[in-house]
């Protein structure tokens, strides 16, 4: 079963998480909000491993693609910022960062799924 609202609300907390201690903390801090939102969702989906897995490998493919429109949004905008740095690495760099974002969402989802059996 796919689980609609916890994708949603997680992704929307994977990202502000992300961005704020992205902030904060550097690319860590970025990573750790990404865990500490699909570990949530794991959580909350409340079946198998597989199924936490599944949709935090959702949540942190939306939310790492919903923080990369807002950089490059950020970097037309203003000029400044992490858009503008994403954009040296090119599109290699970028799917690289979605191919982390995702396994990093699955394992928080597991996590998650594990913490609540």
């Amino acid at each position: 079963m796919f689980y609609y609202v916890e994708v949603i609300w997680g992704t929307i907390i994977a990202f502000v998480l992300s961005m704020s201690l992205g902030y904060l903390l550097g690319a860590l801090g970025s990573f750790l909000g990404f865990i500490l939102a699909t570990v949530f969702v794991g959580y909350q989906v409340n079946e198998d491993i597989i199924n936490g897995a599944f949709h935090g490998a959702i949540v942190g493919l939306a939310a790492g693609i919903l923080a990369f429109i807002s950089m490059i949004i950020m970097g037309i905008l203003f000029e400044v910022g992490p858009g503008l740095r994403i954009m040296e690495f090119g599109l290699f760099g970028i799917i690289i960062g979605w191919v982390v974002d995702l396994i990093i969402g699955t394992s928080g989802g597991i996590i998650g799924s594990k913490i609540n059996s």
